[in-house]
């Protein structure tokens, strides 16, 4: 007898290894500045804005801090800043920062430029809520001359005075014509001089509070010239109803 042994057909062990799956990457994401309808329509738009709001803000600020100061003080405080912000500019188009981090440079150096000027103007504005210069006709006890330009010379004698709060009268005698006298602080209610020849002036002023009061020529260039003197005042502050009451005027006389 022949056996006949029938194989019966091993199953495999190995596993089929399943297809890799690709992975898709995402695409990277475009800068908002660098998209193509932004950077076409929008930054044309945004940059010439953005320059003319820097030049508006630089103006009235540097404006401000010329008004807070006396004499040569202005011009030394503008150089300073056009200086500082030539430097900025060349550091920051020489630097690599991103643009984001540009701006916000940018920015903040715009946030401090307009705290500055608000901050500096100081005693330029008017803190008294004052209605305007005091007219010629009010009276006042307390009695100031002063010489402008004597012998031609850009100056004021004298420039150094003292004085005391509440109402006063300074008589101006202009050695010769093209000047004037005023005030730089406002709440003084002091009405410039600025008369058409030589001659005695005469203003009516307010010192509502002690300290320095500095007064100087309108004309250009002539305070810094060293046409400007100041007025150290003393006592007890004073509003303007008890000056004019004082200085000898009806009550409510004086506004």
């Amino acid at each position: 007898m022949t056996d006949t042994t029938t194989e019966e057909p091993q199953e495999s062990t190995e596993v089929e290894a399943a297809p890799t799956a690709e992975v898709a990457h995402a695409p990277e994401p475009i800068p908002f500045w660098h998209r193509p309808y932004v950077e076409r329509y929008l930054v044309p738009l945004v940059l010439p804005v953005a320059v003319i709001v820097g030049v508006v803000m630089y103006v009235l600020n540097v404006s401000r801090l010329f008004l807070s100061a006396h004499g040569h003080l202005p011009i030394i405080i503008g150089t300073v800043i056009t200086i500082v912000i030539l430097l900025g500019a060349s550091l920051l188009a020489g630097s690599r920062l991103r643009p984001s981090s540009t701006l916000l440079v940018t920015a903040a150096f715009l946030v401090a430029l307009t705290f500055g000027g608000w901050i500096s103007l100081g005693h330029s504005e008017n803190k008294a809520g004052n209605t305007g210069p005091l007219a010629e006709t009010v009276q006042a006890k307390q009695l100031l001359k002063v010489t402008a330009a004597p012998g031609g010379n850009f100056a004021f004698a004298p420039n150094d005075i003292s004085a005391k709060t509440g109402l006063f009268k300074v008589t101006v005698t202009f050695a010769v014509a093209g000047h004037s006298f005023a005030f730089h602080e406002g709440t003084t209610r002091f009405a410039e001089l600025k008369p058409p020849g030589a001659g005695p002036v005469t203003g009516v002023g307010f010192f509502p509070a002690p300290g320095d009061y500095h007064f100087y020529c309108t004309y250009a260039g002539h305070e810094a010239a060293g046409m400007h003197g100041v007025i150290h005042v003393t006592g007890p502050p004073m509003t303007i109803d008890q000056a004019a009451t004082a200085g000898g005027n009806p009550p409510g006389s004086v506004k």
